[in-house]
């Protein structure tokens, strides 16, 4: 009863407009505003405690941290080193779009940020040698999501903290989804190319002078820096030398170190500018883990999820059923949800089932950011779709085609971890204890 009251709440106050995060306060105070024993004060002071988490203070350090690395130009040597590596392959635009997604994921972590800036320089070059504006846009779209996988991950750092999950786990076991999900794009942009009979890569397009040659020399030396600093944060959690919070903030001073000194990145203006940004984007995410603190509290509080945890497992509902459930459910949840928004609400909610169920908790993650994330490119909500549909100068409707296949391709993606789990449990069985 308690359960339904608080959805019945949360989503009268959504058709109200109110904002997703004080929508979730709300629905989430009502019941305890009934409840004698319980006082504001200690409603506040659930909330308030729930920003003390040392793991949750890595996510403004990686938005801060990517933030810097648009001041060092990283998108361009990116491109550079995707044509070195692809160049001479049938349809290596899409390729090469892809490919820097992945690079671009593991340096920054965010789709939307990536569509930006690498959609603004590939999707006219990719229209140019004749792919389609809605294949270039589409592409783009969802190799972005790959950014979301990829370490760092805001939301992996998100989940770790909800579920009380390993982060360095969740991130180490996302990088071999992340180039599962890469290929499998890859191979439908090579048949496409080979279909269409796509044309060659336009060195000016994506910002190579017409008669510079790509040399390996070069590509490696550029691919010095996001190389190193992935190989910073990934290798000094693995070894255990700092954590994911002490990572972050090794990155944010790397980059800036990068940037001031070496890249000689100096305009004041553009160092606040990008503060600010990240500031925005950090607190945004703040409240809503506050809002979501309270939530499973409240859940824990009435133990409103222990009659659907008792009839899953009086039904032998088997693990695989379970995640299978899971990911239809965030695939809905993310095409009308902000991802962050969704996954703090439900997390919270299934996680007591999850342990019940005794499924693995990183596997649980990886599949629960990979589903939720593809509602950025699956139309209304489709973030990353509508920017690149704007920047191909096409529409959402017209790439539907195009975002139904890859859609498909991702699924598969998914199931082949759920039915085949050491895809993701591999490496952090093999470097983590």
């Amino acid at each position: 009863m308690i359960l339904l009251s608080i959805i019945a709440i949360f989503f009268v106050c959504l058709l109200l407009g109110v904002p997703v995060a004080f929508s979730i306060i709300i629905a989430s105070s009502v019941p305890i505003l009934l409840e004698p024993l319980v006082s504001l004060t200690q409603v506040s002071s659930i909330m308030i405690e729930s920003f003390s988490s040392f793991t949750l203070l890595a996510i403004p350090l990686f938005i801060f941290a990517g933030a810097l690395m648009n001041l060092t130009k990283v998108t361009d040597d990116l491109i550079y080193i995707s044509k070195a590596l692809v160049g001479k392959f049938k349809g290596s635009l899409a390729h090469m779009n892809i490919i820097t997604s992945i690079f671009f994921g593991a340096i920054s972590g965010s789709s939307v940020a990536d569509v930006a800036s690498l959609g603004r320089i590939l999707i006219p070059a990719m229209i140019k040698a004749g792919y389609s504006r809605e294949f270039a846009a589409t592409v783009t779209a969802a190799s972005s999501t790959i950014g979301s996988i990829i370490p760092p991950s805001i939301l992996l750092i998100v989940y770790g903290a909800l579920a009380q999950t390993s982060v360095a786990a969740l991130f180490i076991a996302g990088i071999v989804p992340g180039i599962l999900i890469g290929i499998t794009q890859m191979i439908y942009a090579y048949l496409y190319a080979a279909k269409n009979d796509v044309g060659a890569i336009d060195n000016k397009e994506i910002g190579l002078a017409e008669d510079e040659k790509l040399s390996k020399i070069v590509a490696l030396k550029k691919g010095i820096f996001p190389l190193s600093l992935f190989l910073i944060v990934i290798v000094g959690i693995m070894s255990g030398v700092f954590t994911a919070t002490e990572a972050a903030s090794i990155a944010v001073i790397y980059v800036f170190i990068v940037a001031f000194f070496i890249r000689k990145q100096r305009n004041v203006r553009e160092y606040m500018a990008v503060t600010r940004k990240a500031v925005i984007d950090s607190a945004t995410i703040y409240i809503l883990i506050a809002a979501a603190a309270l939530l499973s509290w409240v859940l824990t509080y009435y133990q409103a999820m222990q009659p659907l945890i008792d009839f899953l497992l009086e039904n032998n509902f088997s693990p695989l059923l379970f995640l299978l459930m899971l990911t239809m459910l965030y695939v809905f949840l993310g095409t009308f949800m902000e991802p962050n928004s969704a996954m703090l609400i439900f997390v919270p909610l299934l996680l007591p089932v999850m342990q019940g169920l005794q499924i693995d908790p990183v596997v649980a993650g990886i599949v629960t950011v990979m589903a939720i994330r593809l509602g950025t490119v699956t139309p209304p909500y489709g973030l990353s779709s509508l920017l690149a549909a704007k920047v191909a100068g096409t529409n959402v409707l017209k790439m539907m085609r195009h975002i139904l296949i890859f859609v498909f391709i991702y699924l598969v993606a998914i199931l082949l971890i759920i039915i085949f789990p050491g895809i993701v449990t591999f490496l952090p069985n093999l470097l983590i204890n």
